[in-house]
């Protein structure tokens, strides 16, 4: 095995130059991106950049123009159905049914995979369902639970018959701030004890920030990729604001440094890296009477690349 073989190995995912056109119009335009076994991938564009029909191309619900999908080192052409055993998605719209309880709900999803053992099936659920801290609701209809749980189920379902890939299509979008950190909390357990990949699609860029890898798309080209500390690090800054602007001691400090801008009463300094704002705030404490230490965002970084702040 060449080294470049066993390189890619460590990718689950591997797209090279994805093409897809709608008439004249294209919607993905030679998108190239690979995502490592058991990360956490931020997939991440304004509404309309490409992302759900990428999702749709790579699980076989539309046809590509050009390009080559491999998942787990199958190509999509010709094993879409050995494709899908392993992916497990969640799209922003549920599928469930909503006069249905919760453990039927899942219970008919488990049912159509020809990999699970009929008789296996109840115990299969119930894990799930245990695994997801739903329990106590899983007599109750789908229709009569909060977003939370709604949310909870919904990706239950997706993870019942043990993908090793997760798709999850703005999976918080609209969840009050506990929710949201409880489904987090569960999913990154299960991501560690099944070693699951979870390509993520998010509006929130706290989240995004939370992945280990992330690429930023715009009208089907990939814009950046990176880590989000290297995509801060280039794209984010990190920022001392001092709030003085009658301090000579100041001025003469900042002679030292010719980049900074000053607006008004407000001198705003920027660092590639955070350790180095920190280190001159301690150098310079004995006269920063009022500042600032702001480490860069992703939100900071997503309004640079994309000129557009995510909404």
């Amino acid at each position: 095995m060449s080294k470049e073989e066993k390189n890619l190995n460590d990718y689950i995912i591997v797209i090279n130059n994805l093409r897809k056109t709608f008439g004249k119009k294209v919607a993905i335009n030679d998108l190239s991106f690979k995502v490592k076994k058991g990360e956490l991938f931020g997939f991440l564009g304004l509404n309309g950049a490409g992302k759900t029909t990428t999702l749709n191309i790579i699980m076989g619900l539309l046809s590509k123009n050009k390009g080559e999908i491999t998942i787990d080192g199958l190509d999509i052409k010709h094993n879409i159905n050995k494709v899908r055993n392993k992916i497990g998605i969640v799209f922003q719209d549920s599928l469930m049914d909503p006069t249905l309880s919760v453990y039927d709900n899942i219970y008919c999803r488990a049912s159509l995979y020809n990999h699970i053992n009929k008789k296996d099936i109840k115990q299969i659920v119930n894990d799930i369902i245990e695994e997801f801290e739903l329990t106590d609701l899983k007599k109750r209809t789908y229709g009569s639970l909060s977003g939370g749980q709604r949310r909870r189920v919904d990706i239950a379902r997706a993870l019942v018959h043990k993908p090793e890939i997760l798709f999850l299509d703005e999976p918080t979008t609209g969840l009050d701030p506990n929710s949201r950190v409880l489904v987090w909390d569960i999913l990154n357990k299960i991501r560690k004890t099944r070693n699951l990949t979870i390509l993520l699609t998010t509006h929130y860029m706290e989240e995004a920030n939370e992945c280990d890898y992330a690429i930023i798309i715009e009208k089907g080209n990939k814009l950046v990729e990176g880590t989000p500390a290297e995509l801060k690090r280039i794209y984010a800054p990190a920022r001392v604001k001092i709030y003085d602007d009658k301090n000579v001691m100041l001025e003469k400090v900042f002679e030292q440094y010719p980049n900074y801008t000053k607006d008004g009463n407000v001198y705003i300094l920027d660092f590639k890296e955070y350790n180095d704002a920190l280190k001159f705030v301690r150098k310079h404490n004995y006269i920063l009477d009022d500042f600032e230490l702001i480490k860069g965002t992703m939100d900071q970084v997503f309004l640079k690349v994309t000129g557009k702040e995510e909404k």
